[in-house]
């Protein structure tokens, strides 16, 4: 939690500065080795909120285009100069959304992976600091929004497009833009702010969809905690848009760009000297074969009892007639195709019993509350690829030597539970867990 939080704080500062919100997510992941890359998903979820600090901010001018838009172009109403002029902004930000939303749906492979090179990143950083440099220092300051035209609205569209690479920043590609155009700071500013809130609410719901429909996918953060680095970067990200507006009003982007350049040389540097390293390269990997993986047709298929019976020379499959209670774990197995066996010695209760279950990743999250209430223990079993396991051990009585111990594990989506009253620790059944894994 504490590193979402940390992440939270970072998109709502840098947002809305010209120096690249994404870049900082990706490159202060690696300076202090907090989480790994947190990856475009949680990066464009993030930007829900501080999308939600502009409709906030500008909650008036937004409300008064809708408005002016909609009167003119379904109700075909006559408006007054100033409402004109509200409507065809509200035109000129749907034409300059068009370029990022064309570019990031043919581009979105490269937007998640290669584009995530932190040699790229800091090039682009360098790069885009001069030219966002260059362009406020020579950029005319003749124009206010009121001239702003459907071909400037294209050029504005097309340098947030370059956005969708981390390092050269929305803010910063727009606002560059704008200066050369002749614009005003606040104005080139201004427009920056209203033109992303399609764009980056776009992105940011479509990334929420997909997390919320991935039950399989890997995720740095939760959701939960991807929520609280939302609200987060909402509330700093409202604070900064107040600053900044009132900053470039009678100061230049020098500082941001000066930050930018240092930023982009510090991650050269230590990406050649090896402190760092490009993870996004391990994308050029040899692909892994993929592993089939399916439940046991029947107890007896399995090699389970052929481990027990190592320790257990008289160990023998247990034919018990199974009618679990609704609403019970063996009923989830049961009631989802799995199957449920016990092997052992019945007469000296000494044995094991394992129950098998495909795609079982839902119904074993919706267990593991429930079982750390019990008393189990999040644990990681040696040698097992598992992406979760819990494991409780307990007597089985006063005056029996043997423990009873309950290891539940995840793998490659099979929910897969051990119960055993034969041996004290979980190593002395690690064979037999490997056999259930071996099972499948």
């Amino acid at each position: 939690m504490f590193e979402a939080i940390f992440f939270g704080i970072l998109q709502g500062l840098t947002e809305f500065l010209p120096i690249s919100s994404s870049a900082h997510v990706r490159i202060f992941a690696k300076f202090f080795g907090m989480a790994e890359d947190p990856g475009a998903k949680f990066t464009a979820i993030m930007q829900i909120g501080t999308e939600l600090a502009v409709l906030i901010f500008f909650r008036k001018d937004i409300a008064r285009i809708i408005s002016a838009w909609f009167r003119k172009v379904v109700l075909r109403k006559d408006l007054h100069l100033e409402e004109t002029a509200d409507a065809r902004m509200g035109w000129l930000i749907i034409v300059g959304s068009l370029p990022i939303v064309v570019l990031g749906y043919l581009g979105q492979d490269a937007i998640t992976t290669n584009f995530r090179s932190l040699w790229l990143i800091a090039s682009v950083l360098i790069i885009f600091g001069v030219v966002l440099g260059v362009a406020d220092k020579y950029g005319k300051s003749d124009k206010s929004l009121k001239d702003l035209n459907i071909s400037h609205g294209i050029l504005y569209g097309l340098a947030q497009a370059l956005a969708l690479i981390p390092g050269v920043s929305r803010s910063g590609s727009t606002i560059a833009m704008g200066r050369a155009l002749g614009y005003k700071r606040e104005a080139a500013l201004r427009y920056s702010f209203l033109l992303a809130i399609p764009a980056v609410f776009g992105s940011g719901l479509y990334e929420l969809k997909q997390a919320l429909s991935d039950t399989q996918g890997t995720n740095v953060f939760s959701m939960t905690e991807t929520v609280v680095a939302t609200i987060i970067a909402f509330i700093i990200g409202y604070l900064v848009i107040a600053w900044l507006l009132k900053f470039v009003s009678t100061k230049s982007f020098m500082p941001f760009i000066v930050y930018r350049i240092a930023l982009g040389a510090l991650v050269m540097a230590l990406l050649a000297t090896g402190v760092i390293k490009d993870s996004a390269k391990a994308e050029v990997i040899t692909p892994v074969k993929s592993i089939s993986y399916s439940v046991p047709k029947d107890c007896l298929s399995t090699d389970v009892l052929a481990a027990l019976q190592k320790d257990v020379r008289q160990a023998q499959f247990i034919d018990t007639p199974w009618q679990p209670a609704p609403g019970t774990e063996l009923a989830d197995f049961l009631n989802n195709g799995g199957i449920a066996c016990s092997y052992g010695m019945q007469s000296a209760e000494v044995g094991i019993t394992v129950d098998w279950v495909a795609d079982g990743t839902k119904l074993f999250n919706g267990r593991t509350a429930g079982w750390l209430g019990e008393g189990y223990q999040k644990i990681d079993i040696p040698n097992l690829m598992e992406t979760d396991a819990y494991f409780m051990q307990k007597d089985q009585s006063p005056t029996n030597e043997f423990s009873q111990y309950h290891v539940k594990f995840l793998i490659n989506g099979f929910w897969i539970n051990v119960s055993s009253t034969f041996g004290k620790t979980i190593e002395d059944g690690s064979g037999w867990i490997k056999a259930a894994v071996d099972s499948l």
